[in-house]
Parts: C-alpha cells; structure tokens; sequence
C-alpha cells in the first residue's frame, strides 16, 4: 500500500505511454516519470535522513510540481502546495507555521508571489545536477501523512489539513467504483494543482496508471477544445468553469460521439447548467458530488438520483455514513435539519497544529464541517446552508443558500449571492447579489423581490439587491462572500 508505488511498475511494463499530456503537444511518458521521480528523491536522500520531511511546493501547473509531489511522498515525507494566489502575509503563515524542511520551487513562481530565492531549491538545478540512484523499490505506507493542504485563506490565515495514504487510497476505490474510470483514461482536471479537487484527480491518474491532461491554467477555450475533439474521457471541474464552459458552447453542435465522465463538484449545479450539459454530450455521464478536503467523497447524484431527488446531494457513497444530528447531539428526524455528520474511512487527519479546530471536526461519532442539512425517508441528502454562513435576521435563523436556490430559479439570473449585513433593528438583514445573465432583456430587482415574497416567507426576503458583474472568487474555485461585505459598506478592499 502507498501512494504512487505503482509508477515503477508502469514505467518497467509501460514505459512510453503518456503518463502527463500538456497543451503545447509535450508528454511525460512513465518511464521519465520515474526517472525524474527518481532524481528528486535522490536529492532528498542525499540531503537528510529525516523521516516525514515536510516539503513546500512553490510551483505552479506543471510536470515538475507532479514530480516533485511523487518524490516526496513515496519516501515517507509530506508534500506542502503553496497557492501563487496567495497574499503574501499567507505565504509568510504558511513558511513560518508549517515547519518545513524545505521548499522547492520554479524560478516563475517565486517571480509571481516575490518570495526569496535563497529559502527555495530552485527545481531546473535539481533535475540538472543530481545523478539518479537507483530505487528498485519504493517504501509502502499506510496511516502515515503524505499531505498538508492549506485553505484559501479568504477569511483569515490559511489552516492545514492533513491527509494520509490510506484515506486517499480508500478514496481512489470509491471514486472508480462509482464513477466508473481507470487505467485507460485521460482525466482532465483544469484547476489549480495547490487545490485538492485537481490534485485528487492528478494523483489518482498516475496512480493507477492512467494519463493525466494537464492545463498550466484554467482556460475554457482550451478546455472546451479538448473535451470536443475527444482528447480527454474524464472531466473534474466545479460549477464556476463549468458555467464558463457553457458560456463558449452556445454556437457548437452536440457532441454525440464523446462518452465524457463529467464530474463536478463544489456547488449544485443549476438545473439549466445541468441540462446544457445533457444537451451537449448526450452519451456522456454527468456525476456531481458533495464532499470536501477534510470528508473527501460524501454523497453524489448520478443521473437516476436527479431525477428522483433533483434538489439533494443524492446519497452516501459506498462505506460512508451520513447522520444528521441536533444541537443537544439527538439524532434528527426525516427532513428535520440539523447538523451533517460523516463517518467513514476517508476522512482527514486533523489540522495541522491546530487540536482545538481538530476536535470540533473530528468527533467521537464522525466529521462535521459545519454544512447543515436533512435526510429524507429515501436516504436522500440534501444540504440547506452552512453552519457559518447562517445569520440571525430578527431572531430567526436565515440559511443564504435558501434563497439563493430561489434566485436562481429565475431566467435571468445567471448567479446569485445572499448575505447577511449588520442592521440596527433586525440585528441582521438579507442583502442578495445579482449577476444577470448576459441574454436577459428584463434585469428588474422590481420582479425578484415580487418573486421572492411569492416563494420565501418574508423575512427571508432580500431587503436590497445588488448588481455585479463578476462576483468575487477564492483561488479554489468558490464565491468570496467575505469581500461582497465591501460592496455594501462602499469600501474597497
């Protein structure tokens, strides 16, 4: 058992097939995979004996971030990504809290983000310098770390989760046995490495010897080319790109021929997203998912569960547990909302130096990340807001993800926010955020307020709207609803 310590058998059995394709027509077969693989660790070895080595990676979407990931891990130690979205006081957090042994990174990146080169093994000078050892076999591990991811850090300083081999292996089991993937693929997961969504998908593909399509960032005409000329089979994306995915398909014609797994996750997809999706590759298959860092795979919805429960998250993957408990602990009845709690073997590790946020996540009856939520006769989960999302608006508790459900509803309304702003006499109040869709001919907040009050009871109703035109995004892929509090305030961040 262990992550990646299959690749030496891939590159012996398999040594040219591409193990990483990229958009400039280069490939890294499996055989130089390993044998750079190779020239990392041997770099490692030579300058510590230390077990758990924790390494940052300060590099963006590239082979050697792969590389250098693989290096680490299979030699025990513990692979720290660094985001080049990051402000620098959370670069600075991260190099001062994490206790790393060292960095490595691309002379591009410490460009990018300004760090000093002096604090960072630069990789070109790795690869360049350092002769191979060899390694007829790499170590197996099981509970032991392998990953500390860190947070966007959109709310405060960015906090770590820690993973281990094996809730990442039971991960690779699960994801294959429902999504229906393997070693014949080409997985395309167009997001930021640093991330865990497009990492996830990354590892996963090598690790089972599968070909990786990897995008230095994320374009949707790069991306759209790829999935309509059939170069990819698997597809990871969250609502955001796929939204912009639609965006660039209006004038292309139905792709029939391209059976593409397409996998999102994130958000719930629109009703409207998830029909031109349908629309545009009829063949394919379409699975979004609910999950998270710390939960990894939770429930998911295939195209049978939407059409029995269009507005859940489907239900538990196989070996997860879903419960939904009360504020006293109780166990919460059919549709009565409570908090989410998940047992299974894919869990994190905890949070990295942090044993007081461990403990309100990791408790003795499972994970809770806060999501709140209900189960249905049918097992169906279905997820009504966030635990800190929610605000009190006159003493009534208002979950934002409700209304903004009902916005969405609306034609014209391409995205919608909804949160809660300080008022002297309600203690809080709705305020929603609106981006029309670019073919909307009626944008009147006149006609969403009417909407609302006809749909919501009315203190959950929006007391004031606001028009955007790009909402804005954390580094991940998600709104950064902590910034539209500049909006309401008239402040600029």
């Amino acid at each position: 058992m262990g992550i990646g310590r299959n690749i030496s058998q891939y590159a012996y059995e398999h040594p040219q097939k591409p193990a990483i394709k990229q958009i400039n027509g280069e490939t890294v077969t499996y055989y130089e995979l390993y044998e750079n693989i190779k020239k990392i660790q041997t770099a490692f070895v030579r300058m510590t004996n230390k077990k758990n080595i924790k390494v940052g990676i300060l590099m963006g979407n590239t082979s050697e971030f792969l590389e250098v990931f693989f290096a680490v891990i299979t030699l025990g130690g513990i692979a720290v990504p660094f985001d080049p979205k990051w402000r620098k006081r959370d670069i600075r957090h991260v190099l001062e809290s994490g206790q790393l042994d060292v960095c490595i990174g691309s002379r591009d990146f410490l460009e990018r983000t300004g760090i000093k080169q002096e604090n960072v093994m630069l990789i070109d000078e790795i690869k360049k310098d350092v002769q191979t050892d060899h390694h007829e076999k790499w170590e197996e591990f099981d509970e032991e770390l392998f990953y500390l991811g860190f947070t966007s850090g959109s709310t405060g300083k960015p906090k770590g989760y820690m993973r281990n081999h094996k809730s990442w292996l039971e991960s690779f089991n699960v994801g294959e046995q429902i999504f229906g993937y393997g070693k014949n693929d080409v997985i395309l997961a167009p997001g930021p490495l640093c991330h865990s969504l497009s990492l996830f998908a990354a590892v996963h593909a090598l690790h089972i010897g599968a070909t990786f399509y990897l995008l230095p960032v994320f374009s949707q005409k790069e991306t759209l080319n790829i999935l309509l000329k059939r170069e990819a089979t698997v597809f990871y994306g969250v609502p955001t790109m796929i939204q912009a995915l639609l965006q660039m398909m209006k004038n292309e014609e139905k792709c029939i021929m391209n059976n593409v797994t397409i996998i999102s996750s994130g958000a719930k997809l629109s009703y409207e997203a998830r029909k031109q999706l349908k629309e545009m590759f009829p063949n394919g298959q379409l699975f979004e998912f609910y999950g998270a860092s710390e939960l990894s795979f939770v429930s998911y919805v295939d195209d049978e569960i939407f059409k029995k429960a269009p507005k859940s998250v489907g239900i538990p993957f196989p070996g997860v547990e879903v419960a939904i408990r009360k504020k006293d602990g109780s166990e919460a009845s059919f549709n009565e909302v409570g908090e989410v709690v998940v047992r299974s073997n894919l869990l994190f590790s905890g949070y990295f130096n942090n044993p007081i946020e461990t403990k309100n996540v990791l408790k003795d009856d499972g994970a809770s990340i806060g999501d709140l939520g209900y189960l249905d006769e049918n097992g169906f989960l279905t997820i009504v807001g966030r635990e800190k999302n929610m605000f009190i608006s006159g003493g009534l508790n208002i979950y934002p993800e409700e209304i903004e459900k009902v916005l969405k509803e609306r034609d014209e309304v391409e995205e919608a926010v909804v949160i809660g702003v300080e008022d002297d006499y309600w203690g809080q109040k709705p305020v929603a955020f609106i981006k029309w869709k670019e073919t909307a001919q009626h944008r009147s907040f006149n006609a969403l307020k009417r909407y609302c009050r006809s749909e919501l009871p009315l203190y959950k109703c929006p007391r004031t709207f606001y028009e955007v035109d790009e909402f804005p995004y954390t580094s991940s892929g998600k709104i950064a609803r902590k910034e539209l509090e500049f909006i309401v305030k008239g402040e600029e961040k």
